[in-house]
């Protein structure tokens, strides 16, 4: 049964039908479908497909805005029943995330940080768009123990490294945990730029987050 939901939600965003999303993902919590699940195998699985259409030339952006506004109108669903499932008053350590500067692809970041929220992290989402002077001064404002980068675009790339080096210029190196993610990276690059951790999607952001907490998976 869950799987006709997963692959409805997949088809819908495939199909730019935000509409669509919504009314599927309200039947599917009302079914008892697990909301992580519905992320995992419903959202993602059509936002894989969006971004794999759109790197072989098969639709352009406005359609992969288009899916990211219908996988925005499901997560609008899923999060109220994630969150009350989750473990979102524990307060396990405080992130800071935001989509790196001149990138303003937001979807994968908005369901990493939905996630931690439902793990029990307290999560300050600054967006997209966002310089490194921005993330670290919001950083320091919010006392993080995490600072979480993200970026869609291989353009973009240079300013994990950069983040890291002003982390150092400013002698609080050892304050945070840089941890990265988004299609262009991988373990390499993280650790060529000196971040503490790459995750390649939410539930691995999850896990890897609460390793560099010291906490037990």
């Amino acid at each position: 049964m869950s799987q006709i939901h997963f692959d409805n939600l997949r088809d819908a965003i495939t199909s730019l039908n935000a509409a669509g999303a919504t009314e599927i993902a309200t039947t599917a919590i009302a079914d008892g479908v697990e909301p992580v699940d519905l992320i995992t195998y419903g959202i993602r699985t059509g936002l894989d497909i969006m971004g794999e259409r759109f790197s072989n030339g098969d639709c352009f952006l406005p359609e992969l805005m288009l899916a990211g506004r219908a996988a925005d109108s499901a997560v609008a669903i899923i999060e109220p029943a994630m969150l009350a499932a989750g473990n979102a008053d524990q307060k396990l350590g405080k992130v800071v995330i935001a989509t790196v500067k001149d990138d303003l692809h937001d979807i994968g970041k908005n369901i990493v940080a939905l996630m931690l929220r439902s793990a029990g992290f307290d999560v300050i989402d600054l967006g997209s768009d966002k310089s490194k002077e921005e993330i670290f001064a919001a950083a320091e404002e919010n006392n993080a123990d995490i600072v979480g980068l993200s970026t869609l675009m291989t353009t973009c790339m240079s300013i994990v490294p950069e983040f890291v080096e002003l982390l150092k210029a400013k002698g609080v190196r050892d304050k945070y945990k840089v941890l990265v993610g988004g299609a262009p990276l991988n373990p390499q690059f993280a650790a060529d730029a000196g971040c503490d951790g790459y995750a390649a999607d939410a539930s691995k952001c999850v896990e890897m987050a609460k390793e560099l907490m010291g906490i037990a998976a």
